[in-house]
C-alpha cells in the first residue's frame, strides 16, 4: 500500500476495504463502517465529515467474517505504520528546516533522541509477525503506534494541527485502529500489553 501526502487517509482506507473485499465494506465489530464520506454516500455533519470520513452502520452485504476482518485489521495497522513513517520523514524535513539560535533544531540531543525512538519503535513494528496476530496484539500493537503518533505531532507543534500538516492523517489512522480493532468486552488481553484500559 502506498501513501502519497497529507490528507490521503481516506482515500487509502477506500482503497484497503477494496482490496479486501472488492465491491463491499469491512464491517467492525461492532457493526459499523468506517470510510470516506463520498464512498459511503453520507453527506451532513458528522464527526468525522471535516476530514473526509464518515462512520455509519455497516450496509447491507458489508463482509463480516472473521477471516475477513482478520485480512482488514492487518492492513489497518499496514496503514497506519505507513502513515508514521511518512510523518517521521516528513517531521525530521521539517525540523531540520527550522533553526533557533542559529543551528538546527535537529542538532538537539532530545530531538535526536525522540526522533530514533521513533525509528526503532517503526522498526520493532515491522518485525512482528502478522501470522501469530491476535486481537489482542492487534490491539496492543495499534496502541503502540497511537503513541508513536503522538510523539511526531508532540515535536511538530502547532504545524501539525494545520491543513497541509500530518495531523489529520494519525488522527484517522487512530481512529479507524479504535474502530475496528478494540477488543470486545469480555476478551482477555495478553498481561503483558497494559492496554486494558485503552
Amino acid at each position: 500500500m502506498t501513501a502519497g501526502g497529507p490528507g490521503d487517509y481516506p482515500a487509502l482506507l477506500d482503497a484497503l476495504h477494496a482490496d479486501i473485499a472488492p465491491g463491499r465494506f469491512v464491517a467492525s465489530p461492532s457493526g459499523r463502517v468506517l470510510a470516506s464520506a463520498e464512498a459511503l454516500g453520507a453527506a451532513g455533519a458528522g464527526r468525522f465529515t471535516r476530514f473526509g470520513l464518515a462512520c455509519v452502520p455497516a450496509p447491507t452485504g458489508s463482509a463480516r467474517d472473521d477471516v475477513t476482518a482478520g485480512r482488514f485489521a492487518e492492513g489497518l495497522l499496514t496503514l497506519q505504520h505507513t502513515v508514521l513513517r511518512r510523518t517521521l520523514t516528513h517531521t525530521i524535513a521539517r525540523l531540520g528546516e527550522r533553526v533557533s539560535e542559529g543551528t538546527s533544531l535537529l542538532a538537539r540531543p532530545q530531538l535526536q533522541a525522540d526522533l530514533a525512538d521513533v525509528a526503532m519503535e517503526l522498526q520493532e513494528d515491522a518485525a512482528e509477525p502478522a501470522e501469530e496476530a491476535g486481537r489482542d496484539v492487534r490491539w496492543a500493537r495499534h496502541a503502540r503506534l497511537t503513541r508513536t503518533g503522538r510523539v511526531l505531532l508532540r515535536l511538530l507543534g502547532g504545524y501539525s494541527m494545520l491543513a497541509e500538516g500530518p495531523g489529520a492523517d494519525l488522527y484517522l489512522a487512530e481512529v479507524a485502529g479504535n474502530v475496528y480493532l478494540q477488543p470486545e468486552p469480555g476478551d482477555r488481553l495478553r498481561p503483558e500489553t497494559g492496554d486494558d484500559d485503552a
